[in-house]
């Protein structure tokens, strides 16, 4: 839990504070008789979750007037204290202190901060975060969450969908229903991946819906029909098989002739390769003195000289023909081996009698104009399987959630109940939580909307969720807790005290309450502040008293 907070900013009478000492059960900041604002309650709540991670005290009156400054902080668990501070300047840096509050140089993200403070509070559970958590249940004057009809919001612009998730996760029942979540999830990335098949031709393009299904199925039984007579016409003693094959035959043959043309080619390649290897593409020394019987006059030397090169240009070409011939050698061995396997299967096919390559065509053209259809129609089908198995997934996920949430429903408005029926001795009716569905909800007082009753009911539903689950603590502000009729405060005081998870409130005025109250808040009094340099920092920006307003 967290036993002190400190910072050098903290000032009373001109000297820093001491630090502020918590404990188990309630802690309060205490104000002035007179409720006079402005003397820092609400800065030093939101430095109380500051030192929890939170981020509201960065805009708070204390760094808008003093500038950036840094908060030491700790917590304690199983005996062991841990020290740590935090800068405004750097709020994402959680420095880790030895005893004294010196740095070690040991720096944690806030995240590691957040994850460590869930398993310190033994609130690792899944899915939770424990920011968003401990927000909703920091009601401090500038978080924004301190709506009292809506006592599930917890952070700006949070819907009820995302307010309830945070409940379930804290209930620890998330994890009842990650199996149905799971599923959904799998179900949606078949779904999606099918259709990045479709977009990429894997699988045939869909058509256009039921009608279309139909359609095609009228036009499959039509071709299938001609397909028959075809057969029937043309075809004596053939079955579907026989044609196939017939088909397949002549696919094969015309794949044949294609191999041997290409045999052909490239041994007539090879031909050339070998009279280029045995005669040469240059001239011979017989060729040079045969050229000068017919013309004396011609320069012997110099075609002599191009000879030469001639020669040392023959070796490179011999290289390079040799190496051509090889690679075509290669191609043919490859060639002949495709067309005996073809000829193989060719052999194996049998005799299938003489069909003419027109009726095979034709037949070939009809069947795959069925096939196709086929394909589109059993995408369909495919299709609409997937985006069935979504649905359902959704509704039972959506069916567990909703049993789950009519559970949590129930423990909350019992332990509503229970602490409403303790803060009047008349029967009073008590505030009420309602799941609409997996997304929605209602918190009303039945036959009472009055703002009062509406902020004692955000307070009673704090206290239930912190006594049912592992909530480590709550907070109040003073602006919460002033909206609510004198009777019900001095009962909501009985129960802050019989808490043994920490409490932190903001309060004054406290001699208009009850001497039992009044005791209640003297007792449990961590920080009293007041004005005359006795303020949280030591000194006041704003003096102006008003009793609608709520300080920062």
């Amino acid at each position: 839990m967290l036993i002190e907070i400190t910072s050098p900013v903290f000032k009373e009478k001109g000297k820093e504070r001491p630090p502020i000492r918590f404990k188990e059960g309630l802690n309060v900041v205490l104000g002035k008789e007179d409720g006079e604002n402005s003397i820092g309650k609400s800065s030093a709540m939101l430095a109380i979750d500051f030192a929890f991670g939170g981020n509201s005290y960065l805009v708070s009156d204390g760094v808008k007037h003093i500038g950036n400054h840094t908060i030491f902080f700790t917590f304690e668990f199983d005996g062991t204290p841990y020290y740590f501070a935090r800068s405004t300047e750097s709020p994402t840096d959680i420095h880790v202190c030895s005893e004294g509050y010196v740095l070690t140089g040991v720096v944690w993200t806030k995240q590691q901060f957040a994850d460590w403070l869930k398993e310190k509070y033994h609130i690792d559970f899944a899915g939770l975060s424990f920011r968003e958590t401990m927000s909703s249940f920091f009601r401090i004057y500038g978080k924004e969450n301190t709506d009292e009809r809506k006592p599930l919001k917890g952070l700006p612009g949070e819907g009820m969908q995302k307010s309830i998730e945070i409940l379930v996760r804290l209930f620890d029942r998330y994890k009842d229903i990650e199996a149905f979540n799971g599923n959904l999830e799998e179900q949606k990335k078949r779904l999606s991946i099918f259709r990045e098949a479709r977009k990429y031709r894997f699988v045939p393009d869909l058509v256009g819906g039921k009608t279309k299904y139909d359609e095609n199925l009228a036009q499959i039984h039509s071709l299938q029909v001609q397909l028959d007579n075809l057969t029937d016409e043309q075809v004596e003693g053939h079955n579907e098989a026989d044609i196939e094959k017939s088909r397949l035959k002549s696919q094969l043959q015309g794949s044949k002739l294609r191999l041997e043309t290409d045999l052909q080619a490239k041994r007539r390649r090879v031909s050339l390769l070998d009279i280029s290897l045995a005669y040469g593409l240059y001239p011979t020394e017989a060729d040079l003195s045969a050229l000068q019987e017919f013309f004396p006059d011609v320069n012997i030397r110099k075609l002599y000289e191009v000879e030469k090169y001639h020669q040392k240009l023959a070796t490179i070409l011999d290289e390079q023909f040799k190496s051509e011939r090889q690679s075509v050698e290669l191609e043919i061995a490859a060639l002949l081996e495709q067309i005996q396997s073809v000829q193989t299967e060719i052999n194996q096919l049998g005799f299938v009698g003489n069909l003419s390559k027109e009726f095979l065509d034709m037949h070939s053209e009809i069947k795959g104009h069925i096939d196709a259809l086929k394909a589109q129609n059993e995408a369909y089908l495919t299709l609409t399987e997937l985006q069935d198995a979504k649905k359902k997934a959704d509704e039972m996920l959506k069916h567990a959630i909703e049993s789950i949430l009519d559970e949590i429903e129930r423990a909350i408005n019992d332990r509503m109940k229970e602490y409403n029926d303790s803060l009047f001795t008349d029967v009073r009716k008590a505030p009420r939580l309602t799941f609409n569905e997996y997304n929605s909800y209602r918190f009303e007082t039945p036959d009472d909307t009055g703002t009062g009753s509406n902020y004692k009911g955000m307070v009673i539903y704090d206290l239930a969720i912190l006594n049912l689950t592992a909530l480590p603590a709550i907070a109040h502000d003073s602006l919460i807790l002033k909206n609510i009729g004198d009777g019900a405060v001095d009962g909501i005081m009985k129960i802050y005290v019989q808490s043994t998870k920490q409490v932190f409130i903001a309060f004054d005025k406290q001699a208009a309450y009850k001497p039992d109250t009044q005791r209640i808040l003297t007792g449990n009094t961590v920080l009293k502040l007041s004005d005359g340099n006795c303020e949280l920092y030591g000194e006041s920006w704003n003096k102006e008293v008003t009793d609608n307003e709520d300080e920062l």
